[in-house]
This record gives structure tokens, sequence and C-alpha cells, in this order.
């Protein structure tokens, strides 16, 4: 038997947290760097004095380590991000980083550029990568900051994950992962409803009310996924209109109301529904000297519908916080956790902030409020990844809150005012998401509103459409409290034991306890030639090992 990669880091005390979190999103076995051990791997993001040993060290920063070979040229960060490509990959960088003057072996370079942000050489056997940005100054950064909207659909953390995985790869070195995909699927996707109206007769007559009939009457799409003019949708508008007085009345079903609708198209996949707490309270921001727009303010009582919320969860649906004040005051989140949880039966496990308000302190302040998972860090104005990366993370700042990041949302991609897409072009954007999430896993978290199945949005085909194409791939349909809890639960892996010999591999693994699907270990065998060209496969082959148990040694032919 021989030891299997053992990788060290050393780092800034400071950066600790975000080197732990990236080693949970990239699930193999490492540690903060002991002088004593021996390592495969080093990992480097602050100033040592030497080359410390191992096959492979990776040296990421803009500052000039004493036994650097390039001279560096500082580039301070840019709001939008600088570009960097490797091999067919584009991703930005938004923290400092360095240029390397006069680099050959390029491996990482500026997009547009010819300037090399990392360069490979070699020590005797080591081998040594040089990259000019800090890999956990970016970690931090994303979970903290997120990216701006002109990057949305770049995962740039899981690109920072693939990078070092191929690095460790092409220099000969075995790896094993827990990766993030439940056994047999290629990701979770989770369904999720922001309950901002249930019905039209909640309200009178007003700003909402009177958007709706003009949009109704004149329709800016009649256009499906397909480009093809529906006329239907505009009778179904003209319809819903002259049905007000009657929905008013009472003798009419009313248009808005389509949560019986959304468990017709959902049985057996679990949907997750985020309820406003209070009625008519925009929220307060008082401590900034701000005033909310009344807008914000839900036209319903939630108690008014407590044997509809009831009726959910008794079905094994998930009711959750849609929060107006959590996100400033741990107080109020707790009330309105509370009161939620009243009408549920049981207290909320999570909360989406209404119009997706969030702050720096707002994970601190969620967490006191008890709320075990946020699902609020997305874009009102796009789709894609806000922080980087498809998995489920810890937010910086908390011990246990983890966020479970949005991805799509039928207003972003409709709107006018924001992407304001065709059908058809937001059928393509969410198919190259789907893309995006099948080669790195995670979690695909859509939100479609309440009212979004009826007039005058009749976003109810589209929403069709994207479950049939998710439904084409290996996915796992799980509410958003059950897809957070089988990503806590593999934060809880842990490697014990790790070996590797020419015929078997032998991996004890304890913490195993989830909920849904299982997990498995990945073992990539390194490439047997060596380092690789631009032109060369990028992946390796692996052994995937499903897991069983609470501790399991696990033996396979590879």
């Amino acid at each position: 038997m021989t030891s299997c990669s053992r990788i060290g880091v050393i780092c800034d005390d400071r950066q600790r947290p975000f080197v732990s979190e990236f080693f949970e999103l990239f699930k193999v076995p490492w540690e903060f760097h002991v002088a004593e051990r021996g390592y495969d791997v080093v990992i480097v993001s602050t100033r040592t004095d030497r080359i410390p040993a191992a096959r492979l060290v990776v040296v990421f920063g803009s500052e000039e380590q004493p036994w650097d070979v390039f001279r560096l040229r500082r580039r301070d960060a840019v709001g939008g991000g600088l570009v960097l490509e490797q091999k067919r990959r584009r991703f930005p960088v938004y923290r400092t980083t360095a240029t390397l003057e006069q680099a050959s072996g390029r491996t990482i370079k500026v997009a547009g550029r010819d300037e090399a942000a990392g360069a490979e050489y070699n020590v005797g056997d080591q081998i040594v990568l040089r990259i000019g940005y800090d890999l956990f100054e970016e970690v931090g950064w994303l979970l903290s900051h997120g990216q701006p909207v002109e990057r949305a659909r770049t995962p740039t953390l899981d690109i920072h994950v693939d990078m070092l995985r191929e690095w460790i790869l092409e220099a000969g070195l075995p790896l094993v992962e827990v990766p993030p995909r439940p056994d047999g699927c290629d990701f979770a996707v989770c369904l999720t409803h922001d309950v901002d109206f249930i019905k039209i007769r909640d309200q009178m007559i007003d700003r909402s009310v009177l958007g709706f009939i003009v949009r109704a009457l004149f329709p800016a799409r009649l256009r499906d996924s397909a480009s093809n003019i529906v006329w239907s949708r505009l009778f179904r508008n003209w319809k819903a209109v002259l049905s007000l007085p009657g929905v008013y009345f009472g003798f009419l079903r009313d248009i808005w109301f389509d949560i019986d609708r959304y468990q017709e198209l959902e049985r057996a996949l679990g949907s997750t529904y985020f309820f406003i707490p209070v009625k008519g309270h925009p929220g307060d921001r008082r401590a900034t000297g701000e005033r909310e727009p009344q807008l914000r303010s839900a036209p319903y009582d939630a108690a008014d519908y407590k044997p509809l919320i009831a009726d959910l969860s008794a079905e094994g649906v998930e009711v959750a916080v849609h929060g107006v004040d959590a996100w400033q005051s741990s107080a109020r989140g707790e009330r309105e956790r509370n009161i939620i949880g009243s009408l549920a039966g049981e207290r909320p496990a999570g909360i989406r902030m209404h119009w997706l308000y969030f702050s720096e302190r707002s994970p601190q302040l969620l967490e006191e409020a008890g709320f075990t998972y946020d699902s609020t860090l997305g874009y009102n104005d796009n789709v894609g990844f806000r922080s980087g990366t498809t998995q489920v993370f810890r937010l910086p700042g908390t011990s246990q809150l983890l966020e479970l990041p949005l991805t799509v949302m039928d207003s972003a991609l409709f709107y006018p005012s924001r992407m304001g897409l065709s059908e058809s072009d937001a059928l393509a954007a969410c198919t190259d998401l789907v893309a995006t999430m099948t080669a790195h896993g995670g979690a695909f978290t859509i939100n479609w509103h309440t009212r979004s199945l009826g007039p005058e949005r009749n976003w109810d085909s589209f929403y069709m459409d994207l479950l049939a194409l998710l439904k084409t791939r290996s996915v796992w349909f799980a509410t958003a409290k059950d897809a957070v809890q089988w990503f806590r639960t593999r934060r809880l892996i842990q490697f014990d034991t790790l070996t590797a010999g020419p015929h078997e591999v032998r991996v004890n693994v304890a913490g195993l306890d989830s909920i849904g699907p299982g997990f498995f270990v990945r073992f990539h065998q390194p490439s047997a030639a060596g380092r690789r060209g631009e032109g060369a496969c990028e992946t390796p082959g692996y052994v995937d090992i499903p897991l069983t148990g609470c501790r399991t040694e696990l033996e396979t032919v590879v």
C-alpha cells in the first residue's frame, strides 16, 4: 500500500475559515500544514521562507515570495473582476492579482492579453505552480459579497475547484473525493415558491390589481418557448379581467389562486412554499434612514390561510418563511418564524427574504433567529450563480447556517425591467444553466411565484417546459430543507483512513446518516502520461464507490 495524496495548506490565520469552507465544497482529504508531516500536495497562500517539500506545490498570491523565480506586477481589484483564461475556461478574479513577468510555462493567462497570471516550473522533481491571485481571498469574497450581475452565469468558485483537482491529477497523483452529487444523480432540484399573493380578493382595486388589468388587456408577449404565438393567452387574459366582478363577489374561482395547480404539477417531486408572516407591513429600515416602498407589504394575512398552510405541511410540502424584517433583526426574525410555525404545526427551518433583501449582518441575525438555512442569495435581475457556486455552503460569520443559492427566478427572466427575455431565449438560458449543473453537481433552486401560472403572466407552459427539461436529466427533486440536510450530512463525512494501492482502494468514512439518496466516493486515477498539453483530454478516469452505513470500509479493483 502507498499513501494516497496528502494535501497540506499553509495560510494566514484569518483565512482559515475560507480554507475550511473551500474544502467542504471540494470534499477531499486535507489538513492545515504540519511541519513534521510529509505531503504530496502543499497549497501556499502566505509568505514562507522556502519552498515546502511536496511533489506538487501550488503557490497563490500577489505578494512576492523570497524564492519566486518570476517578477510580479500587481493589479488592483476591479469592480467587474479581471477575466482570466485557463485552457478553455474563462473566469473572473475579484481581489488583487499579479501578473508574472517573463513566465514561459503559462498555466493561466489574462484574457485578451499576452500576460501570465499563473505559470509552472520545476525545482528538482517538484512541480511548482505560481498563481498570481489568492485562492482563499477569492473564496472569501465570493461567499461574502458575491458576483456582479454581468458574471452571473459563471460558476467561478466551482472552476477554482476544477482547476485544483486537475493540477493534482496532472502531477500524477491519485485523489479521493466525495462529489456534491446524490448517488445516482447529476444534481438536486428544489422547486420553491414565494407566496407574495394568494388571492386577488385579499386586496381591493389597488396599484397591483390595476397593473394586472393593464398588462392583461395589453400583454407584452404572446409567444411560447417554441416562438409560436399563443392567442389563447390573450383570450385567457380578457376572460380573467371580465371575471373580476364575480371573483370579488365570491361566486367565481379566484384568478390568482394556483397553489392547487402547483400541487398537481409537482406531485411526488417535493416543493417548498415561502409565506409572508405579516400583513400590510413593508418592512422597517429606520436604522438606515430609508423608507420602505409600500408595495413590499403583503396583501394577505397568513393566519387567514391556516387550513391551507396546515394541509400543505401535512402533505409533506415544506412551509418556510418569506421574511420581511428578519434580515436586519434577529428578534423580528424569530417572531416571523414563530408566526409561520404556529400555522404549519412545526417551526420552519428555512427563510428567503422578501425582495431578496440581505446585508453583511444578515447571516448572523438569521442564525440567532433559529433558522438553519437561507435561500436568499440570487439575482433579482438575472439568473445564475451569485456566490459563484452551484453548491450549498455555510454563510460566513455563522456556525451552522447554510445557504441554498437561488438559481432561477421567473420575474428575473421575464420582467421587461429585468432580463426581459422571450420564452425561447429563457429556455435557452435555463438549458445552459442545467448543463453547468450537470458538470458541477450541486442544487438547482427555482423560484416560481404562486401567481405566475395564471393570467396575466401566463408562465405556466414555460414552467412545464422547464420541469420537462429537468426530468430528462438524472436529478433528485427535493424540498429545500431536504436538499440542505443532504449537503449538511456531506459536510460531516470525514476521511479517517486513506490508502491506495495498484489494485484496491480502502476508505473509512464516518458520519453517514442522510435523507434521500446516499453518497459515493470518487477515486480519480491520475494521468498515466503525467502533465498534459493544451489539447489533451482534461478528465482522467475515475471509479465511483457507493457509501453505506455509518462507517464503511470500501474495496474495489482499479
